[in-house]
């Protein structure tokens, strides 16, 4: 055999020695590839994608157009106003409790109908007049109180009385009832205090129930809560709306409200007493596109030769520029309001599903809060709903429905082989 032959042998048998090796190493390999495609695959397939991301657009915050109304009290006098079930519009002055004279009778008043509670058109329980309140009225006739005249042997439902008490200002009235529903005046003033301490009027506090007492303070900003708690009550409401009252011993007496059906003010009660000067709560109607709303506002520590009749023009004041700042901001329903993502599609937008009207007033600040709803991986249809967007106004809140304005497909397979 010639060389080259005997070469070409031996490379022949080496190869056919070698061949079957690299033949396993090649379909090992090709199945190592496999088990790691179907891993991969496995792996892709099995996992959670990432849920959708929910990110708000919309300004946490927004202050109504205009000029705020600014508040400016004489010295050392004080001043509230609000606007009815939606907060206070402006406050100023000290905010020191001082004394708050028949203003007291707001929370006797409230006390008494909590107690026994009246509906419009019922009168309540008679309550006979004893010669003890005779005596009482006679002892605050002569010391120039505020007095309703009684008669032994009368009597006066729990509505004629709270008449008496609220219109006329009768101190020997609110007294007659104080005792009628507590058995005496200080436990009816205990009520009185428990009662403030559980509406947070923390600078408020009662010596009597007719605020006859000086020691009986409270602040603007407290009464004007009362206030507003006091117009609430139907029957209160109709009370101190009334220009005069026809009671059975004392005849027609008159509201000491002069301002009463002026410039759309209906209540509610004013106040004197030398150490706290002129004071007045008081509630006016007004209209907002063409819908009643009720200004609510409080003046105290007005000092002076006039204390009353100045607190009376200044509460006009007050009506009359409120009623120029109020107004009224429109969320409207398709409003953006956030935006959906997810790393799979194209952003979706959240938007109002209805629209909203605020009556505010000018400076006002109104706060949105996103409350989205958790979207778990998947579709997201046109139209979902996508949670609520709060409205706060002066610490109450409304809400508002949000839907997706679009669809945010779910993960592909693609997308998915991709994203392990």
């Amino acid at each position: 055999m010639s060389r080259s032959r005997h070469r070409r042998a031996t490379y022949r048998a080496r190869r056919a020695r070698r061949g079957p090796g690299l033949a396993k190493i090649a379909a090992a390999a090709a199945i190592l590839i496999v088990a790691l495609v179907i891993a991969w695959g496995a792996t892709a397939l099995l996992a959670t994608p990432p849920s959708p991301s929910v990110h708000a657009t919309v300004a946490t915050e927004h202050t109504v157009s205009g000029t705020p109304l600014v508040l400016q009290p004489a010295f050392g006098a004080e001043e509230a106003v609000a606007l009815q079930g939606s907060g206070t519009i402006a406050s100023a002055g000290p905010q020191r409790p001082s004394p708050i004279a028949s203003l007291t009778k707001v929370m006797a008043a409230l006390v008494i109908l909590r107690d026994h509670p009246l509906r419009r058109g019922e009168s309540g329980p008679n309550i006979p007049i004893t010669a003890a309140d005779v005596t009482t009225y006679r002892q605050e006739l002569a010391q120039n109180d505020s007095v309703v005249a009684v008669r032994v042997g009368e009597q006066l439902s729990e509505l004629q009385a709270l008449e008496g008490a609220l219109v006329p200002s009768g101190d020997n009235i609110i007294q007659l009832l104080a005792s009628w529903d507590a058995g005496s005046t200080s436990a009816f003033v205990a009520k009185m205090n428990a009662y403030a301490r559980s509406l947070g009027l923390a600078h408020t506090h009662y010596a009597g129930p007719s605020g006859v007492n000086p020691a009986t303070v409270s602040t603007a900003t407290d009464q004007l809560r009362l206030a507003q708690l006091a117009m609430a009550n139907p029957v209160f409401r109709h009370i101190v709306a009334m220009a005069q009252v026809n009671l059975p011993v004392a005849g027609v007496v008159y509201n000491v409200n002069a301002d009463l059906g002026t410039d759309g003010i209906n209540g509610i009660k004013t106040g004197w007493v030398p150490q706290g000067g002129g004071c007045f709560v008081f509630s006016a109607t007004t209209r907002v596109n063409g819908a009643p709303r009720s200004i609510v506002g409080a003046v105290i520590g007005v000092q002076g030769g006039t204390p009353i009749p100045t607190a009376l023009a200044t509460a006009k004041t007050l009506v009359l520029a409120s009623k120029k700042v109020i107004t009224t901001v429109r969320v409207p329903a398709g409003m953006t309001v956030a935006t959906i993502t997810a790393p799979y599609g194209n952003p979706i937008r959240v938007v109002t599903a209805s629209s909203m009207t605020l009556t505010t007033w000018q400076g006002a600040k109104i706060r949105y809060v996103l409350h989205a709803r958790r979207f778990k991986s998947g579709s997201i249809s046109a139209g979902a709903r996508a949670g609520t967007l709060g409205v706060e106004l002066a610490g109450a809140q409304r809400s508002l429905p949000l839907r997706t304005t679009g669809a945010l497909s779910g993960p592909t397979l693609s997308w998915r082989l991709m994203h392990p």
